[in-house]
């Protein structure tokens, strides 16, 4: 072989090892570019995890509030009915006292008038208001999710990625090192040639 065919070798390996090495570092830096997405987006989800416990607490402190009312109307409920039960219990024949007959349709329209319809709706307005709340941050916290959901995705994507460049890397390494390995074979060969 003549020194200049052993001269193009060595040229053609230094060629293919810039190639190579070009490629290397444009790997390295689409894996460092999409790491540092992944944390970006990691962030992005934590925030997103800390609005969405927040919501979440809000809507566990209505529901307990919620649950408060309930009972409060329950119990303003059976109260009441127990109070119209002995009152009908204790006058249930008609008197023929003016003041008394007066003094039964008072307290009959007190426990089952106006008064108490208003105080009973009052509550159940409330709930109803807790209510709606309740679903209007639900609401939120499922918007909340389906972003974090399009996040993790997008990571899982960046990953598939990362896992595809490395591939490639380990490939472009090993002929990286093979073609270093050529050009000090050709070297030596250098003084062999003619």
């Amino acid at each position: 072989m003549t020194k200049q065919e052993v001269n193009n070798n060595i040229r053609y390996n230094e060629n293919l090892v810039r190639q190579y090495e070009n490629t290397i570092s444009r790997l390295n830096g689409q894996i460092n570019t999409l790491n540092s997405e992944i944390r970006q987006v990691n962030s992005q989800i934590s925030q997103l995890n800390t609005k969405k416990n927040n919501l979440n607490n809000q809507i566990k402190e209505l529901n307990q509030l919620k649950t408060k009312y309930q009972k409060l109307q329950t119990s303003f409920s059976n109260r009441q009915n127990a109070r119209l039960r002995k009152f009908t219990a204790n006058f249930s024949r008609n008197f023929n006292a003016k003041f008394v007959a007066s003094y039964v349709s008072g307290m009959k329209s007190l426990l089952s008038g106006n008064e108490y319809k208003k105080a009973y709706n009052g509550l159940t307005s409330a709930i109803n208001t807790i209510s709606n709340k309740i679903k209007a941050l639900q609401k939120d916290v499922d918007s909340l999710q389906k972003d974090i959901n399009s996040k993790n995705k997008s990571i899982e994507s960046k990953r598939r990625s990362i896992s595809s460049y490395q591939s490639q890397l380990s490939t472009a390494r090993s002929n990286l090192s093979y073609r270093r390995q050529r050009i000090t074979y050709w070297k030596n060969q250098l003084k062999y040639a003619t």
